[in-house]
């Protein structure tokens, strides 16, 4: 017996694990289309050069808003499986290699 198919609209009810763990495990497949499409939707953005995805810190994640500190992101690491703190080089302007909203959406050739 086959179990029942995944629908898109399933992502949503997903925990960031899944999705990142979708994303990572099904390269060059339309899952990770829509994986991508839903950590989007959460406010995540996938750097092209450092291949890893970020979101802006804040007091949500654990992260207190310091005045005059700058914009502070987390990641997800995929080595340890969990969100930390950004600790890179802050001098590159680390939103010039975070990939559009409409590079991410899943697209449909015309038929």
């Amino acid at each position: 017996m086959q179990p029942p198919a995944l629908k898109t609209g399933h992502l949503s009810k997903f925990q960031l694990e899944t999705l990142f763990y979708i994303f990572y495990a099904l390269p060059k497949d339309v899952l990770q289309a829509y994986a991508a499409q839903e950590l989007y939707s959460r406010e995540w953005r996938y750097h092209v050069e450092l291949k890893l995805w970020f979101k802006r810190a804040g007091p949500a994640d654990g992260v207190a808003n310091n005045a005059g500190s700058g914009v502070q992101y987390i990641y997800f690491d995929i080595n340890s499986w969990e969100r930390r703190l950004f600790n890179g080089n802050m001098n590159q302007n680390i939103t010039s290699g975070l990939l559009s909203e409409d590079d991410v959406r899943v697209q449909f050739p015309n038929s």
